[in-house]
């Protein structure tokens, strides 16, 4: 899929369930951005999710991540076989485009990785995450997923958030045009403005609020990794409210 050229505020919304795609597409964003794993940043959902969101296609984009566990962004040969099969699936179920990314272990783009996921992804439109964020070498990266014709990177200007980042993010977008710099990393209502004031066009954010468990403490077990209870009952959802807000700050048209 060709680079888009719009000049247009685009909003992304990342979602982790199918209430999260329905919020978004009520608060009128212009995408989302479907992922499994959100303790984890984000990993590929499973078959049976994705079967249920495809029939919210015909009101929004949704791209799909493509991300075979947590952890590091170095994969084996069989993790990347495993998301050339996921990013297949993806395509056979006619979804917009994939979101995916790899690096080696110097935190340099995976060319050989990324070039076998950009082969299976033809005709989507392909979409570098986070990963840019851990290079040690940010224009090089950039250099190298210009040249695979990546459509879009999801960039935080490789700082926890966007507005310390944004001076980085900036610097990208002037030098390597042709790339869509979709800005993430605590981007909500409160400074998307200023985002947009600074020059930039392209917005990715959770818009979410915490949604506290109703289940019976009593009878749980805090089972994950940092055996933090309330927080492991406890999720995060898209607030429809919260995309409202970003919608009208943005000047897009509403639903």
């Amino acid at each position: 899929m060709s680079k888009s050229d719009s000049n247009s505020p685009v909003l992304e919304i990342c979602c982790y369930s199918i209430s999260d795609v329905k919020n978004a597409i009520s608060g009128g964003a212009t995408r989302v951005e479907f992922c499994a794993g959100q303790a984890e940043g984000g990993t590929t959902p499973s078959y049976g999710a994705l079967l249920l969101v495809k029939d919210y296609l015909s009101q929004i984009d949704i791209t799909v991540m493509v991300r075979p566990r947590g952890g590091d962004f170095c994969y084996s040969d069989d993790e990347v076989a495993q998301m050339v099969a996921d990013i297949t699936m993806v395509k056979d179920l006619g979804f917009n485009g994939v979101v995916f990314g790899a690096l080696n272990t110097d935190a340099s783009v995976d060319e050989l990785a990324c070039q076998q996921l950009v082969k299976a992804a033809k005709g989507l439109s392909t979409t570098f995450h986070r990963a840019f964020d851990c290079v040690a070498e940010p224009k090089r990266a950039a250099k190298q997923i210009d040249a695979l014709n990546i459509t879009r990177v999801l960039s935080s200007g490789q700082k926890n958030n966007i507005e310390d980042g944004l001076i980085l993010l900036l610097d990208m977008q002037q030098c390597f045009p042709s790339i869509e710099w979709l800005a993430a990393g605590g981007l909500r209502e409160h400074n998307i403005l200023g985002l947009l004031n600074s020059g930039l066009r392209h917005f990715h954010s959770a818009a979410s609020t915490t949604l506290p468990s109703q289940f019976d403490k009593r009878y749980a077990l805090a089972m994950a990794a940092a055996k933090d209870l309330d927080k492991e009952l406890s999720r995060l959802q898209v607030s429809q409210q919260q995309v409202k807000q970003m919608v009208a700050i943005l000047g897009l048209n509403t639903q």
